[in-house]
């Protein structure tokens, strides 16, 4: 049932992001397939070195766009869009990322990605929504948690602050919306 509403949100979004460490470790699609739709949404990857495969299934059926810091795969399939946004240290600028996406009508952007991306996109104050899915089980330390900081949230004062939106139950799991607040806010 989750799986099913969390394809309904993609649906409803004019584009996907996704970070490369997701495309090396599960090769997925970002298609919506769970349910009914007359469009699929656009498939971004942020990869600043490039090191997409050619054979990653999110580059298939084209509408896709890998945003890199510099680097191009020369093998890439030639309907794959790039567009290269460094921030001088050598990672995609996330803001300019946002900023062009809106600038191509992309008003909603839906972000199924790793801890590393989704921290990035939090530091950088890019995230208005979160939708999270808890599921009746407990994991240890060594699985990946919803977001990393580099620098650690060390300070109650560096939190992020959330107010919750909604929460439903999705068959077994909990679906929770909760808006980002800003500081100054």
């Amino acid at each position: 049932a989750a799986r099913a509403d969390g394809h309904r949100w993609r649906a409803r979004a004019c584009a996907v992001l996704t970070g490369i460490g997701t495309v090396l470790q599960d090769d997925p699609q970002m298609t919506v397939r769970a349910v009914e739709t007359t469009r699929q949404p656009r498939r971004i990857v942020v990869d600043r070195h490039g090191q997409t495969p050619a054979s990653a299934r999110i580059l298939e059926g084209g509408d896709a766009l890998i945003v890199t810091a510099g680097d191009r795969h020369p093998q890439w399939p030639a309907g794959v869009e790039t567009l290269e946004l460094p921030d001088g240290d050598g990672r995609v600028d996330l803001l300019a990322l946002v900023e062009e996406l809106a600038r191509r009508d992309v008003n909603e952007l839906h972000v199924e990605a790793g801890g590393k991306l989704n921290g990035a996109l939090l530091a950088a104050g890019v995230v208005d929504e979160l939708l999270l899915y808890v599921a009746p089980s407990l994991l240890g330390d060594p699985a990946r948690g919803i977001a990393d900081f580099p620098g650690g949230l060390a300070r109650l004062d560096d939190r992020i602050q959330l107010t919750i939106r909604d929460v439903a139950r999705i068959g077994d799991d909990l679906r929770i919306i909760a808006r980002v607040e800003r500081k100054g806010d």
